[in-house]
């Protein structure tokens, strides 16, 4: 009989001593019209159609001072084309969220389309990749601080 009671009563003591970690998902991030129109946002939506245009000059441009000096046009172009040549060619693009930071800057998340055919049966498909632009204000103005797909 004790050892019945034993059986029941540790489980239900450690149950009690360890608190509830209560854990839920969030709803979905709505994109309000004060997101939509905030410079870090249309900053991010510009480097988005320069990347599916091809346009490097514009992309670097918007680069930070320091980002600018890693990332050429030519290399954007290299960069681009094994984006292409691995993902397939980017033909539209989504906001999904900006994530929080504690700190000034804000990372953006973005769903890029694309397009790409299968080697063997020839049949084109879809695919969506995520890509991730931070930003930051420095000097009165908004800077790519780095871009990247995930």
């Amino acid at each position: 009989m004790i050892r019945k009671s034993l059986l029941i009563a540790v489980p239900l003591f450690a149950a009690l001593l360890t608190g509830c970690t209560v854990v839920r998902e969030l709803p979905p991030q709505e994109t309000t019209e004060e997101v939509r129109q905030s410079p870090e946002y249309r900053l991010a939506q510009e480097m988005l159609s320069c990347f599916i245009r091809g346009d490097g000059d514009t992309f670097v441009a918007n680069m930070a001072p320091k980002g600018q000096s890693q990332l050429t046009p030519e290399q954007f172009k290299k960069f681009r084309a094994e984006i292409i040549e691995a993902r397939g060619e980017p033909v539209s693009f989504r906001y999904v969220t900006t994530l929080e930071m504690p700190i000034a800057f804000k990372p953006q998340i973005w769903a890029v389309r694309m397009k790409k055919t299968n080697a063997q049966s020839g049949k084109e498909f879809h695919q969506e990749i995520l890509f991730r632009v931070v930003t930051a204000r420095a000097d009165g103005r908004v800077y790519v601080l780095s871009v990247n797909f995930l």
